[in-house]
C-alpha cells in the first residue's frame, strides 16, 4: 500500500475531482459568515448551504474542497479516543443538481482503488448502505462488483442523514479494514453488520444522497433537484496511509507531540506501542500529549481566523482549549507558559495548504502566551483548592464547582476531569443551575448596590405584573404595585431609597447595551420622587430604584415620567450603535463581529473582535459609510417575528450568547442595518444627525472598542473640546515663539501656528489639527535648539577671548562668573577644548552653585576631568563625569 503524506493525500483528492470537472472551493474561515445557526464551520458542506437550498447559484454544479472544521460538543473525549479531534479537515466533493448516486459511487471507487490515485486494495474496503436504498445497493454490487460479504444494509439510525427539516436522504459509507490485529475478539465483518464500535474497520468516506425534503413533520417528498454531499476525514485517511494506530501518530500531529516531549525535557515520552500493549499510566501520559497536540492546532487556526480568548461563545471555547492544554502540560511537568512554543510545529505541518497562517504566527503566539500566563496566575491556587476539596469532602458540590469556575477560571469540564481521575463525583447539574442563576442575575442587574444582586427570594418569586409602555410614550399614569428594601417587602416608605415596580412604566430598564432611563414619579400630592436607576428583574419586571421625597405607599397612583432629553440622546446613540456596526462590517468585513456595546445619553461604544487594530484610513471609510446612510434618511422599521424568520428572512444580526423569546423584536434601517434589539431608537437615520468616532482602543485578545458620539450638539461639543485641547497644547509654543521671533523669525512655524489657530471646527479637520500640532511640536524642538544655541552663543561670546595660562606643557583656564548656567558653561568648555590641545579648564558659578571641569582629549588619560573635579580645593563639590568633562553642584 502507498505511503502518502497528508499534503499528498489532500492534493491527490483535489486533483482527482478537478480532473472530473469539479470546481475547487478555497477553504474559508472557521467563523461562519451570515449563518447564526452555527458557532463554527463544522463540516465541509457547512459553507455550501446557500447552494444546496437554492439561495445562491454555485460557481459550478460540481464542487470540491478541503475544509477545516471545528466541533466542540465533546471536547472531553479529545485525547481519550483514537479519532476525536477538535479541529479536523473534511475532504469533499459535491453535486448541485448534476450527477447522482451512480457517478458519485463510481468516482469514489476510482479514486480509492485506481493505482493512478490512492491504489487501495479493493478487498480491504467494505460498504454500508441504507436498507431501503435498492439503487445504491445495486450500483455497488452490480456496477462496481462488491461481493455480498463486503456490503451491509444499515438502518435509519446508521445510514440516513436527516436534520429534521430540509434536504435529507440515505447515505453510503466506505470502511477500510486494518486487519485482525485490530480485532482482538476476531469478530470480523460482524462489527460492521451490527454497528459495533471498533478499531478494525475505519470509516473513510461518506456519501449522502440528498434526494428528499423533510417538511419538519417527517413527511418526505422527492427533491426536484437532487444533490450529492461527500465527506472524507483527512486525518482518518492519513492514519490509513501512514499505518498509524490513531490519527495522532500521523504527520499532522506527531511533530507537535515530539516538540512537546522536548518541552518536558524528555521526562515523559509518547508511546506508540501503548496502543497495542496498554499501560494505565502510559495511557494518561499519551492522553496529555494528544490533548495538547490537538488543542494547539485548533487554537492556532481559530485565532488566525479572528477568534480570540474570551468569556463567551467562540472566545470561551478557545480559552477553554488553552486552559485544558495548560492543565495537561502540568501533568507532563512542563512549567510555565508553553503552548505558544508549539505554534511553529502546527504551521510547519499545515502551511502548505494554509499559507496564510505563516503571516499570523507571531500574533497567534502572542495571544496564546498572554492567555496562558493569565490562566497560570490562578491555576496553581485553583488546583490546590480543588485537591483540598477532593481530599476533605470526597466530592465536588455545585457551589464549590462554581467557586472554582468564577475565582480560579476552572471550566466545569476541567473540574470534572480532575475529579474523575480521583474517583470523585461532581454535581454538574447543580453547577449548571447555579451558573444560569448567576448569569440571569448578571443580565438583570449591575454589579453595584442593586438589591437583586443578592439572589433575593423576593425577586425570584415576584409575579406582580408590570407592562413596559416606553416604546409608545414617555409619560403615563400608573400605580405602585410593589415595593421592597433589601429582602423585605415595604408597604410605605418615607425619605429613603426603595425599589419599586409599577403596573405600567415608560422607564427602559438597562439591557441590550442601553442605559436605563431616569426621571421622576409624581404622586397625587405633587411630590417628585426621582427614579435614579431601572433594572430588569429575573421575571422581567422593570424595577425602579427610587429616592422617596416624603412618603410613598404601595397602591399609590403616580405619574411616571422619564427624563425626555436623556432618552432623546440615548436613542440617537443606540441607533448610532447599529449604524456604526454596519459601517464597521462594511469596511472591515463580516468577520468583524460585535462582542459588546453600551450607549447612554452622552456617548456610545461598541466592541468588535478583529485580528488587528483598524487603520486610520479604515476608520475614515467607516465614517464615510455611516454619514452617507444618515444623510439618506432611512426610516426605522420595527418587526415582531420568530427568531427563525428574523435571521432567515430579514438577515438580522443576533448574538450567539443571547437567549431569545418565541417572538423577537427586529430593528431595521433599510438594507443597511438589521438587528435583534429591544432598545429604543430614532424614527429615521436623519434623526441621528451626525456621528463621530472619537477613539478606537485595544481591549486585549483581539477586541477593539470604538467610542463615538452622535447629534450635532454632541459632535460640535466634542470637536470644540478637542480643538481647544489642541490649541492649549501649543499655547506655550506660541508664547515662546512670540518672545523669540524678533531674534530668529521662522516662516514655517509662524504659518503652522496661524493655520492651527484658524482651522475651521469640522470633523474632517479633527485629524488634521492633531497632525499639524504634532508637526509643530517637532518643528519647534529643532527651532528651540537653534534659538538656544544662538542665545548661548551670545552669552559666552565675551568669554571666548580669555587666554589660558601655561604651566609647562599644560595650559589652564580658571574662571569664576555669576553669569553662566550649566548649559552655557558646557558650551564654553566645548569651545575651549576645540581651540587648545592640552587644556584644563575650570569654570565656577558660586552664586548658582555650579562647577565644571573640562580637559582636552589629548591629555585626558594623564589628567582626568573627573579626578580634577573631585579633588578641587577651592570648593566642596558633588557630581560626576568622565575623563574629558565633569560637572556638579557646589555644596
Amino acid at each position: 500500500m502507498k505511503k502518502l503524506s497528508t499534503n499528498e493525500i489532500r492534493r491527490m483528492w483535489l486533483d482527482f475531482f478537478k480532473a472530473h470537472d469539479h470546481y475547487f472551493l478555497e477553504p474559508v474561515s472557521l467563523v461562519p459568515v451570515d449563518d447564526p445557526s452555527l458557532l463554527w464551520i463544522n463540516s465541509g458542506v457547512a459553507t455550501l448551504k446557500p447552494y444546496f437550498d437554492g439561495r445562491k447559484n454555485p460557481p459550478s454544479p460540481r464542487l470540491t474542497n478541503s475544509q477545516k472544521s471545528i466541533r466542540t460538543n465533546d471536547i472531553e473525549n479529545v485525547g481519550v479516543t483514537a479519532r476525536h479531534q477538535t479541529m479536523f479537515e473534511m475532504l469533499g466533493n459535491f453535486s448541485i443538481g448534476d450527477y447522482f448516486k451512480k457517478e458519485a459511487i463510481e468516482m469514489a471507487w476510482e479514486l480509492l482503488t485506481d493505482q493512478k490515485w490512492f491504489g487501495i486494495d479493493r478487498n480491504l474496503l467494505y460498504i454500508t448502505v441504507f436498507e431501503d436504498d435498492k439503487d445504491a445497493y445495486d450500483i455497488w454490487t452490480k456496477e462496481i462488483g462488491i461481493a455480498a460479504d463486503h456490503i451491509f444494509k444499515g438502518t435509519r439510525e446508521t445510514n440516513f442523514w436527516d436534520v429534521g427539516q430540509g434536504p435529507c436522504g440515505p447515505n453510503t459509507e466506505i470502511f477500510f479494514d486494518r486487519g485482525e490485529k485490530w480485532d482482538p475478539q476476531k469478530i470480523g465483518p460482524k462489527l460492521l453488520k451490527d454497528d459495533i464500535e471498533n478499531d478494525r474497520y475505519i470509516e473513510i468516506w461518506n456519501i449522502v444522497f440528498s434526494q428528499f425534503n423533510n417538511d419538519g413533520k417527517n413527511n418526505y417528498s422527492e427533491l426536484p433537484r437532487k444533490n450529492i454531499d461527500t465527506g472524507a476525514g483527512l486525518e482518518r485517511i492519513a492514519s490509513i496511509f501512514q499505518d498509524a494506530p490513531t490519527n495522532f501518530e500521523t504527520d499532522l500531529f506527531f511533530p507537535t507531540i515530539k516538540k512537546t516531549e522536548e518541552l518536558c525535557q524528555n521526562k515523559f515520552k509518547y508511546s506508540i506501542e501503548n496502543y497495542s500493549q496498554p499501560n494505565a499510566e502510559q495511557t494518561k501520559i499519551n492522553t496529555a500529549f494528544k490533548v495538547i497536540a490537538d488543542h494547539v492546532r485548533a487554537v492556532t487556526f481559530a485565532i488566525s481566523d479572528g477568534v480570540y480568548p474570551g468569556n463567551k461563545d467562540r472566545g470561551y471555547i478557545i480559552r477553554r482549549l488553552i486552559r485544558r492544554s495548560s492543565v495537561y502540560g502540568r501533568k507532563l511537568d512542563i512549567q510555565g507558559a508553553f503552548l505558544y512554543k508549539l505554534v511553529d510545529a502546527v504551521i510547519q505541518a499545515m502551511s502548505e495548504f494554509y499559507p496564510y497562517i505563516v503571516d499570523k504566527a507571531n500574533m497567534v503566539k502572542e495571544i496564546i502566551e498572554i492567555e496562558e500566563n493569565r490562566f497560570l496566575k490562578t491555576l496553581s491556587k485553583g488546583y490546590e483548592h480543588l485537591e483540598n476539596i477532593i481530599s476533605k469532602e470526597k466530592k465536588v458540590t455545585a457551589k464549590n464547582a462554581l467557586l472554582l469556575f468564577e475565582s480560579f477560571g476552572f471550566p466545569i469540564e476541567l473540574t470534572s476531569e480532575i475529579a474523575f481521575e480521583n474517583n470523585v463525583k461532581v454535581d454538574v447539574d447543580g453547577f449548571v443551575k447555579l451558573l444560569e442563576e448567576t448569569k440571569e442575575l448578571a443580565r438583570s442587574s449591575r454589579k453595584d448596590d442593586k438589591a437583586w444582586n443578592k439572589q433575593s427570594a423576593i425577586l425570584t418569586k415576584l409575579q406582580v405584573p408590570s407592562e413596559f409602555v416606553g416604546y409608545e410614550t414617555e409619560k403615563c399614569e400608573t400605580k405602585v404595585n410593589f415595593m421592597f428594601i433589601d429582602d423585605l417587602e415595604a408597604k410605605k416608605v418615607t425619605n429613603q431609597v426603595v425599589f419599586v415596580t409599577l403596573a405600567q412604566t415608560p422607564f427602559y430598564a438597562e439591557k441590550g447595551g442601553q442605559a436605563a432611563d431616569t426621571g421622576v414619579l409624581i404622586d397625587s400630592t405633587g411630590n417628585h420622587h426621582p427614579v435614579i436607576d431601572v433594572q430588569q428583574g429575573p421575571n422581567k419586571q422593570h424595577i425602579h430604584k427610587v429616592q422617596v421625597n416624603g412618603t410613598l405607599s404601595c397602591g399609590d397612583q403616580v405619574v411616571a415620567q422619564i427624563d425626555e432629553e436623556k432618552r432623546y440622546y440615548t436613542m440617537k446613540n443606540h441607533s448610532g450603535t447599529h449604524i456604526l456596526q454596519s459601517g464597521i462590517r462594511e469596511v472591515l468585513g463580516e468577520s468583524a463581529l460585535q462582542c459588546g456595546s453600551f450607549n447612554n445619553e452622552d456617548e456610545l461604544r461598541i466592541d468588535i473582535t478583529f485580528n488587528r487594530m483598524p487603520t486610520h484610513e479604515e476608520i475614515h471609510q467607516i465614517h464615510d459609510s455611516v454619514e452617507k446612510h444618515i444623510q439618506q434618511a432611512i426610516p426605522r422599521e420595527i418587526i415582531y417575528c420568530s427568531l427563525d424568520e428574523a435571521i432567515n428572512k430579514h438577515n438580522a444580526l443576533a448574538l450567539f450568547a443571547e437567549k431569545y423569546d418565541a417572538e423577537v423584536r427586529v430593528v431595521k434601517f433599510g438594507t443597511y442595518s438589521c438587528e435583534l434589539c429591544g432598545g429604543t431608537h430614532v424614527a429615521n437615520t436623519k434623526d441621528i444627525e451626525d456621528l463621530l468616532v472619537t477613539d478606537v482602543e485595544s481591549k486585549g485578545s483581539g477586541i477593539y472598542r470604538f467610542h463615538a458620539v452622535t447629534s450635532h450638539k454632541e459632535v460640535e461639543a466634542y470637536l470644540s473640546t478637542q480643538f481647544n485641547k489642541q490649541h492649549h497644547e501649543i499655547k506655550s509654543i506660541v508664547e515662546k515663539y512670540d518672545s523669540f521671533k524678533e531674534l530668529k523669525p521662522n516662516i514655517v512655524i509662524a504659518d503652522k501656528i496661524s493655520k492651527i489657530q484658524n482651522l475651521p471646527l469640522t470633523k474632517d479637520n479633527l485629524a488634521l489639527i492633531k497632525v499639524l500640532v504634532n508637526e509643530l511640536k517637532n518643528d519647534f524642538k529643532l527651532y528651540q535648539k537653534e534659538v538656544d544655541d544662538q542665545l548661548i552663543e551670545q552669552k559666552i561670546a565675551n568669554f571666548k577671548t580669555i587666554k589660558p595660562v601655561s604651566f609647562g606643557d599644560i595650559q589652564e583656564i580658571d574662571l569664576n562668573t555669576g553669569e553662566l548656567e550649566m548649559k552655557e558653561i558646557k558650551a564654553l568648555i566645548d569651545f575651549y577644548q576645540n581651540q587648545y590641545d592640552s587644556l584644563i579648564v575650570r569654570i565656577a558659578n558660586p552664586s548658582a552653585k555650579l562647577y565644571a571641569v573640562g580637559v582636552s582629549p589629548n591629555i585626558a588619560e594623564q589628567h582626568k576631568a573627573i579626578d580634577i573635579f573631585k579633588n578641587t580645593k577651592e570648593f566642596s563639590v558633588k557630581g560626576g563625569g568622565n575623563n574629558t568633562f565633569a560637572q556638579g553642584k557646589i555644596v
